[in-house]
């Protein structure tokens, strides 16, 4: 069998050092909170950090700076729609040490003030339905009896030997 050559732009890496690449992004991944340095992140990498920051950015995509702060607004997110707590509490309960940088930085991923964020997020999903802002939208479509294809579709409305809807 013949193998495919490797597209332009694609970095390949050894088993061993994806594996560590992987350790150190998951050890940023459980202590995003208490704002881990780019060194003790090399450390679990076995690598110094100016070279972790190379390979971690070539093999996802992101430095390792971004994906803490992916984390941090993706948790922050889920945080302001589940929770009854200031947006101060969450600012610190992320990770971050100023109101100011957390509001500036989670306006600059979602574009919208995290205050903003939860307004319309119960606006649009109403008090009690907020929490389905993270629930795939096939799943709201058959559950809430919406529209899906200029059908409803519900559970009610499918016949008894009929294979429910899959997911998307």
């Amino acid at each position: 069998m013949r193998s495919r050559p490797v597209p332009r732009g694609v970095r390949l890496y050894d088993p061993a050092t994806l594996a560590r690449l992987c350790r150190a992004r998951d050890y940023l991944a459980d202590h995003f909170h208490e704002r881990p340095s780019l060194s003790q992140a090399a450390q679990q990498a076995y690598l110094s950090p100016f070279y972790f920051g190379r390979l971690f950015a070539g093999a996802f995509g992101e430095t390792p700076h971004e994906f803490v702060t992916r984390l941090r607004i993706e948790r922050a997110k889920r945080m302001l729609l589940a929770d009854h707590a200031s947006v101060t509490d969450i600012c610190f309960d992320v990770g971050y040490e100023s109101l100011g940088s957390f509001s500036t930085r989670f306006h600059l991923r979602t574009g919208l003030s995290p205050a903003a964020f939860r307004r319309e997020a119960r606006r649009i999903f109403g008090f009690r339905k907020w929490r389905l802002f993270y629930v795939p939208a096939c799943y709201r479509h058959f559950y809430l009896h919406e529209q899906v294809g200029g059908t409803a579709v519900t559970a009610r409305h499918l016949p008894p030997n009929s294979p429910s809807p899959g997911p998307g």
